[in-house]
């Protein structure tokens, strides 16, 4: 991999929201429907999740629409969740993305829509692994197990439907930080973060090459001190190692939902 976005890759479309809430609203009213479509063409829907204020409020938002009469929603039991990146810290510790999740909205799934718990893919926990690179192995078998015939790309991947990311001021997604080693593995669909600039230290990350076999890449970016980060990210020859999110990008799409904040200084 280069240190600039593949050409092949689905070029980055914006679409700018008022505020949080209505960016919120939107994107967890497109993840619904991505889900339904899935499950009724190929059987079976696979979404990739993300933590961070915004990701956290589309499950939160999921979670409301799934209650409302009506809704169209997807036979659960064939609907598929993972992680994009997770802090390497005990299951219940509240940082961890997935531990928010479950309280957003997987664990309403589970316990009143019959999400089956083997359909949850956690990355692991400390108490699972040891260190990063022993988590991002066994997250690499879990991956492997639910792989579509012939892989995706050359990689052991199941087919991601949408995978969402958010965007740290920095320019980071998922734990894919500026500058760091992890940018440029070409031959692993998972790696290790070791000594993350943003704490905690401990981290496992999807690679950008199993990003990249996702349908639809997906960034939901609210705030003001995302701006200058997404800026960055969206002009055209900024370098991959000062801003990763330059090369957060899907196989069909790729769509940057950002707030008139995280906007602000769009060129």
């Amino acid at each position: 991999m280069t240190d600039s976005p593949q050409t092949t890759l689905a070029a980055p479309r914006t679409e700018i929201y008022a505020d949080k809430d209505q960016l919120v609203t939107v994107v967890a009213e497109r993840l619904l429907a991505v889900l339904v479509d899935a499950a009724r063409h190929h059987g079976d829907a696979h979404a990739v999740l993300t933590g961070g204020s915004a990701g956290i409020a589309v499950l939160s938002e999921v979670a409301e629409l799934v209650a409302k009469p009506g809704v169209e929603t997807p036979p659960w039991s064939k609907v598929h969740f993972w992680w994009g990146d997770e802090r390497l810290l005990p299951s219940d510790d509240p940082e961890r993305n997935a531990q928010q999740a479950h309280e957003a909205l997987l664990d309403h799934l589970l316990i009143q829509h019959g999400l089956p718990e083997e359909n949850v893919h956690r990355m692991p926990t400390s108490e699972d692994a040891e260190a990063p690179p022993i988590g991002a192995e066994m997250y690499a078998s879990e991956l492997a197990g639910h792989t579509v015939e012939g892989g995706r790309n050359g990689l052991a991947l199941p087919r991601f439907d949408v995978l969402l990311l958010g965007v740290g001021p920095d320019g980071h997604v998922a734990s894919l930080f500026p500058g760091k080693d992890s940018l440029h593995v070409t031959d692993q669909t998972t790696t290790s973060e070791d000594q993350s600039p943003k704490p905690p230290l401990q981290r496992i990350t999807l690679t950008f090459p199993a990003i990249h076999t996702a349908e639809r890449v997906w960034t939901v970016v609210a705030g003001a001190d995302k701006a200058e980060a997404a800026a960055k990210a969206l002009t055209p020859g900024t370098e991959l190692t000062e801003i990763p999110a330059v090369n957060a990008r899907g196989a069909r799409e790729t769509i940057w939902h950002l707030d008139q904040a995280a906007a602000a200084k769009l060129r």
